[in-house]
């Protein structure tokens, strides 16, 4: 069962980055899911994989619209992904050395997916403002 369920409340407004953010929260409770059922270290690690390849493409294409649009909160926005790169990497790190574990899940879940949704509501949110603008 997810952790997060995609609502309307988590939605900013942009098609594009709202089809990437239901991706994400997908996949980060595919992985809690996954750790909690120890369902193995290849499929978590294809999980974490997955997710180093999409937030590298998600976070560059929301850091390009915020430059393209010069939204005021474009560098508090990229030191919040710069912290969230640094939390998935000590969570990788840590499947590597100790393997999944409940306290792990715990981790994914309080750190990147609640991470994730203050997010959306606080930060990403902003955009659409900046966009409307123009």
């Amino acid at each position: 069962m997810p952790l997060v369920l995609w609502n309307d409340s988590l939605s900013i407004g942009i098609p594009e980055i709202d089809r990437q953010h239901k991706q994400l929260i997908d996949q980060l409770n595919t992985l809690v899911d996954a750790m909690l059922a120890n369902r193995g270290k290849e499929e978590i690690k294809n999980i974490v994989y997955f997710l180093d390849l999409y937030l590298a493409q998600h976070f560059g294409f929301e850091e390009n619209c915020r430059q393209r649009y010069k939204c005021p909160v474009a560098s508090n926005n990229a030191a919040a992904h710069t912290k969230f790169i640094k939390t998935l990497s000590e969570v990788k790190q840590e499947l590597q050395t100790k393997g999944a574990s409940l306290s792990l899940a715990i981790k994914v879940n309080e750190q990147l997916l609640d991470w994730f949704v203050n997010h959306f509501k606080k930060v990403d949110r902003e955009l659409k403002s900046c966009m409307s603008k123009l």
